[in-house]
């Protein structure tokens, strides 16, 4: 019984996700960390995401520290995008891994956005965008 309790812990641990967030102007920029994994976890950053569109932002979705991607976070990936073009509103990434953007173009989702390399090069063309 003490294992299984252990892996529960363990399995929790592996499935965390968190978001900070920062708004630059009319830029809101999301930084993700952990693991996307389950509805649970999306949650979050569809609420944040939601409410800086609904006020006026454009988003900067930071993936510099998100370890892992799975259907339910593809799926609010999809809904942040259809948000954002019925709010017309801007969605770039910034940072994803090779891991993570390889799943996005595997399941044709990467085509949604626009990525860059670095949070400072997407904030550039967001900020131009938006002018």
């Amino acid at each position: 019984m003490a294992v299984l309790a252990k892996s529960e812990k363990d399995l929790s641990r592996n499935f965390s996700f968190s978001i900070k967030t920062e708004s630059l102007g009319n830029v809101s920029v999301i930084h993700c960390a952990g693991r996307l994994c389950y509805q649970g976890a999306a949650q979050p950053l569809a609420e944040a995401a939601q409410g800086f569109m609904r006020a006026g932002n454009h988003l900067l979705l930071d993936f510099g520290l998100l370890d892992l991607l799975d259907s339910a976070g593809i799926g609010q990936l999809v809904l942040i995008s259809m948000q954002a073009r019925a709010l017309d509103r801007g969605v770039c990434i910034a940072c994803a891994s090779e891991r993570v953007r390889y799943l996005l173009e595997l399941t044709n989702v990467a085509s949604l956005f626009v990525f860059f390399d670095s949070v400072n090069e997407a904030l550039e063309h967001c900020s131009s965008s938006a002018a």
